[in-house]
């Protein structure tokens, strides 16, 4: 809420404080702090949250085609965005006030209009960039920032699990669009100052912060240098200028990185015969938001750094340090380790050694407990029962399906566990989803999941009040409750199941007699 003030206040200085300091301090901010820290202090996101606040969120859901297409509709807001900073709010205080507010109401509308985090996962300009930049995995450890009320809103939410999304969403043609076009988008912008003025003066040295009147002539064919299009080319409209620029450079981009990812998957398959399309897909996202990042802050911040003596190399160098230890992170990440990460971690869960603590390293941990079982008089059927435990809790868990457990023979190798063994415990899995008519593995997401066991932990709250109380609990307030976390009737009901089982031994016979849920 301070950019409009300060832009409608201080006009002058808007643009370079805004455009230079602010909006350039952004995407190295989030790298650094993490990018669910970020999600929770985002200024947009308190605005799209803020219908929920005061209890009048929004009910429906993202359609379909949103749900496929999210990475074009959010990049085309981006670039929007960024020819609208050419042709009017770059130096314009009215101008950058009211694109803040209307961004602002429009993240507000959405959040009135649709449930949980849409505004933020679907349709933010920013959300792609905080995600190309920070996945799968950040250069820091940071707790998730899931919304207390899931109302499952996403699938393969990022901020449940942001690296579960990215795995998720690795074969998706529109982001692989988006991930490729995005370096050259962000080279287009600032090239572009150098095609409409001739001289990189007119950028660094920053007049282009303070053009109150561009707005005006933006849209006319180009008289003079102020208005040309393009310095070769002086007549062209400096608006039409701008959209060939930014489109040219990003599909420029497109096409060189499309180029690259065949010539890289055959050289990454020379040095690992197990690399596969999803690897190379990785590496080429890997590489894109280096380029992209390092692009970035090659211009970003400069009219103002330069003005402090000393500051652009530091600068410089610490950009390309937080560069490349983000690379060095994300790159050896893979589909395979993150789905043992999860086993390992439900594993470690069951583990029976007291006397010993659990190793932090997934394959020492399967080592130890192996051998200890073997000394054991467990053996063998104790290392499948436990195997078995970790298998289930962690599809139940909604972040791996049974295609990623084909990748994990390292861990069963650990085990020593036979093929013949780890068939059966699959089959059993099956069986016992079909069992209880549930949805396939390969649906249980875990957005599904949180949602229904923050609805239940919510739902045993208040019957506990009530009972505690000796009262019968209100229909239209359970009803009300259900529309808040936006659950089915049939939903309703097998939470219901669950929290009478739990509370079974307390009053709940009392309250079956009166009252039929």
């Amino acid at each position: 809420m301070a950019v409009p003030v300060l832009a409608v206040l201080l006009p002058s200085i808007a643009g370079r404080v805004v455009w230079t300091i602010l909006v350039a301090a952004l995407p190295l901010f989030i790298v650094v702090v993490g990018y669910h820290r970020w999600r929770r202090i985002c200024p947009l996101a308190f605005f799209a949250q803020l219908p929920g606040r005061l209890k009048r969120a929004g009910k429906h859901k993202a359609p379909p085609w949103l749900e496929a297409r999210y990475y074009y509709v959010a990049f085309a807001i981006f670039w929007v965005s960024l020819w609208l900073r050419l042709v009017a709010t770059n130096g314009n205080g009215y101008a950058i006030a009211l694109f803040f507010v209307l961004l602002a109401l429009a993240a507000l509308l959405f959040g009135s209009r649709y449930t949980g985090k849409t505004w933020c996962n679907y349709l933010c300009p920013v959300s792609f960039v905080e995600k190309l930049y920070t996945e799968p995995h950040g250069l820091r450890e940071t707790p998730n920032s899931q919304c207390a009320k899931c109302t499952a809103c996403k699938q393969s939410c990022p901020d449940i699990n942001e690296e579960n999304g990215y795995w998720k969403e690795i074969a998706s043609r529109p982001k692989r669009f988006v991930c490729f076009a995005f370096p050259g988008l962000v080279f287009g912008f600032y090239f572009y100052y150098y095609l409409q003025s001739g001289t990189w003066n007119y950028y660094f040295g920053g007049s282009w912060t303070y053009q109150p009147k561009l707005i005006h002539t933006a849209f006319l064919l180009g008289r003079d240098h102020e208005s040309a299009g393009f310095f070769f080319f002086p007549a062209m409209p400096r608006a039409l200028a701008a959209i060939l620029t930014l489109t040219a450079c990003g599909l420029f981009s497109f096409l060189m990185f499309s180029v690259l990812e065949a010539p890289i998957g055959r050289w990454l398959r020379r040095s690992d015969p197990e690399a596969d399309e999803v690897r190379t897909r990785h590496v080429m996202f890997s590489i894109a938001a280096f380029t992209a990042f390092v692009t970035f802050y090659m211009f970003a911040g400069a009219p103002t750094l330069r003005r402090i003596p000393g500051a652009p190399p530091l600068f410089a160098i610490l950009v390309v340090v937080i560069a490349t230890l983000s690379l060095a992170r994300r790159l050896p990440r893979t589909r395979k380790g993150f789905a043992e990460g999860n086993l390992a971690r439900n594993f470690i869960k069951h583990w029976p050694w007291l006397d010993v603590q659990p190793p932090r390293d997934p394959r020492e941990a399967f080592l130890v407990h192996t051998i200890r079982l073997r000394e054991s008089a467990k053996g063998y059927e104790q290392v499948l029962q436990t195997y078995t435990e970790a298998v289930r809790e962690t599809v139940a868990d909604g972040f791996i399906g049974r295609e990623d457990l084909q990748l994990m023979e390292s861990l069963r190798d650990a085990l020593q566990i036979k093929e013949a063994d780890y068939a059966k415990i699959i089959e059993t899995l099956v069986e016992e989803q079909s069992a209880r008519e549930s949805k396939s593995l390969a649906e249980l997401t875990p957005e599904k999941h949180l949602q229904l066991d923050s609805y239940a932990e919510a739902l045993k709250r208040y019957l506990e009040g009530v009972l505690s109380a000796g009262g019968l609990p209100n229909k239209s307030l359970l009803s009300q409750l259900r529309g808040e976390y936006r659950v089915t009737r049939q939903e309703h009901a097998v939470a219901m199941d669950q929290v009478f089982r739990e509370i079974s031994r307390g009053n709940v016979g009392l309250l079956l007699n009166g009252w039929n849920p």
